[in-house]
């Protein structure tokens, strides 16, 4: 019976030691049935979808955004950082092996080099001889190490390392998502600026025009010299708004000659293609698809499950930790002209450690586990409403923008056929030259208006692109 005691002792003193953690009610996350979302499905987008404005001049760009962001190189480092941290973990699971060598080398004084000999033993005397003599010691030992992973702690420490490497490479699709959109923006700025520049230098030819008639007709008495002056203070505002468009096309090239990542001037030379005709958006309604489509909502998912992991990495070590050393070697030891003494050694030694006296150390450190998951999930919470938000801004600026393009389409074309009219009556005589050039400036000004107005429907379908994912597919 007493035997058995030991055996009853450790069994107990594993349930005692094993300290208790506090209950956590996690925090809730949002999903698709929570928002009351529809679940029908949205048409896919393409991972490239800006090509399908057939433009190669803007591919390039991009293109070149996506080789050489520095943004993108800081993610893709931090990506390795993440790689790093999983090798680490999944590393905790294996067997340690490592090879010790050591020795020692000692000098014993002989009989003759003692300042007392006569009190020196006759085995000593023996040993050591009349000028000492030299004892060596060589050991050569191979060493293993495991720590069985009985109760799932580096299991999750893995899960949240792998957790973590997701979410950064969904950051990077994120980012590169981002910067597609950024050239495009500017891209398509620029193509407004040269269409807006050559509108107005057409309008301050029509002004140049004017003033010659109105030159003309007050030289012909038909005109108070006075009317002069509105038409050549026309004359400066449109050379103040060329000067002023010319400054704003260098500002975009600069912007864009950064964010594909080549010095200020390298677009010098550059001039983009005419603006071509925006596509059909690519989705019309609100579905659950927008939460599985969006890089950066994905990234925040994969960031919850590796606080999730890291939660209940931090409850295994309420548990014990078992871990089971081996080593297996030679020793030799020579004392003198003895007879050495060589040996092989080996041994196997288990140990358990239980957290007895630590309960408060890891109570606060599940306590911060558990606030830091319950932080990342209101982190996701919140990008799950700005993401809802983006998206119906969307859907509605896309909306807005094409009825502003269609009733400015009307508009244009109106004023294009006043301008024709008023052609055929100056032909005919029935109107002067002033009505006319009167008709052509109102044409233009409804011309640039539309082109605004095009470049606002554009950036409309940019903004449905990147709200609703862009193309993006998490990993299965």
């Amino acid at each position: 019976m007493f035997k058995r005691l030991p055996l009853f002792f450790l069994c107990a003193a594993l349930f005692s030691g094993c300290a208790t953690h506090p209950k956590h009610t996690p925090a809730a996350v949002e999903t698709a049935e929570t928002l009351g979302l529809p679940a029908s499905p949205q048409p896919p987008i393409a991972p490239q979808w800006w090509r399908a404005l057939n433009d190669a001049k803007l591919d390039g760009l991009i293109d070149t955004a996506l080789a050489r962001s520095p943004d993108l190189a800081a993610a893709q480092a931090r990506l390795r950082q993440a790689q790093a941290g999983v090798d680490l973990a999944d590393s905790q699971r294996g067997v340690k092996i490592g090879l010790g060598l050591s020795g020692a080398l000692l000098h014993r004084d002989g009989v003759n080099e003692r300042e007392k000999p006569e009190l020196i033993s006759d085995l000593e005397k023996r040993l050591l001889g009349d000028h000492g003599t030299n004892i060596t010691y060589e050991s050569l030992q191979l060493q293993g190490q495991w720590s069985p992973d009985v109760f799932g702690k580096y299991k999750h420490q893995l899960e949240a390392a792998l957790g973590q490497q997701r979410a950064v490479e969904y950051e990077i699709a994120q980012t590169r998502l981002l910067l597609a959109q950024g050239v495009a923006t500017y891209y398509r700025q620029w193509q407004l600026l040269l269409e807006t520049r050559q509108r107005v230098a057409q309008r301050a030819q029509l002004n140049r025009e004017r003033e010659q008639v109105v030159r003309e007709l007050i030289r012909a008495g038909q005109l108070a010299p006075s009317k002069l002056y509105a038409v050549q203070q026309g004359n400066s505002r449109f050379q103040a708004a060329l000067s002023d468009l010319d400054g704003n096309i260098a500002q975009v090239r600069h912007v864009l000659a950064a964010l594909t990542g080549q010095p200020a001037q390298a677009l010098d030379t550059f001039a983009p293609n005419p603006a071509a005709t925006t596509p059909a958006p690519p989705v019309s309604q609100l579905t659950a698809d927008l939460l599985g489509k969006r890089p950066d909502l994905a990234a925040q998912r994969e960031a919850l499950t590796a606080r999730r992991h890291l939660v209940a990495s931090a409850k295994t070590e309420f548990y014990p930790n078992i871990t089971i050393k081996a080593l297996a070697g030679l020793s030799n030891v020579e004392i003198g002209n003895l007879p050495h003494s060589s040996s092989f050694l080996a041994g196997l030694l288990p140990s358990v450690s239980l957290p007895i006296f630590t309960s408060g150390t890891l109570r606060a450190n599940l306590s911060r586990k558990e606030a830091e998951f319950d932080e990342q999930a209101a982190r996701y919470n919140k990008n799950v409403y700005t993401a809802l938000r983006e998206a119906a801004d969307a859907l509605t600026q896309y909306e807005t923008a094409a009825a502003a393009v269609r009733d400015q389409t009307e508009m244009t074309a109106l004023a294009r056929r006043n301008t024709a009219a008023a052609q055929s009556r100056f032909r005919a005589g029935l109107d002067n030259k002033l009505d006319f050039l009167t008709a052509q400036d109102e044409t233009l000004q409804n011309e640039a208006q539309l082109a605004q107005a095009q470049a606002k429907l554009f950036t409309a379908w940019l903004a449905l692109n990147t709200a609703f994912g862009g193309g993006f597919a998490a990993d299965k």
